[in-house]
């Protein structure tokens, strides 16, 4: 990552934790500090834009195995068991 880029990344943190304490301590008693809040949360959501585009790494540190698992999974129905086949018609003929 070229210096520019590492300064501007150091930047974008430093504002992201700003804007990170700004929602946390913020109370909302008035719409003026609603406001102050919900703009801090658009603040934290640019800085994780910016954050994802210029840190190379930033993806990787974060995102661990995802949400989803690595393998897909079956959606196919489960194969009808023959003892449970066997069972209803023996209770369903009583």
């Amino acid at each position: 990552m070229s210096p520019m880029a590492r300064l501007v990344v150091t930047i974008v943190k430093g504002i992201a934790g700003i804007a990170a304490v700004v929602a946390i301590f913020c109370p909302l008693g008035t719409w003026t500090q609603i406001l102050t809040f919900m703009g801090s949360i658009v603040v934290l959501l640019i800085c994780h834009f910016v954050r994802t585009v210029l840190d190379d790494n930033y993806i990787d540190e974060h995102m661990k195995d995802g949400y989803w698992p690595p393998k897909p999974m079956d959606w196919n129905p489960l194969p009808e068991r023959h003892d449970a086949v066997e069972k209803r018609e023996n209770s369903s003929s009583q």
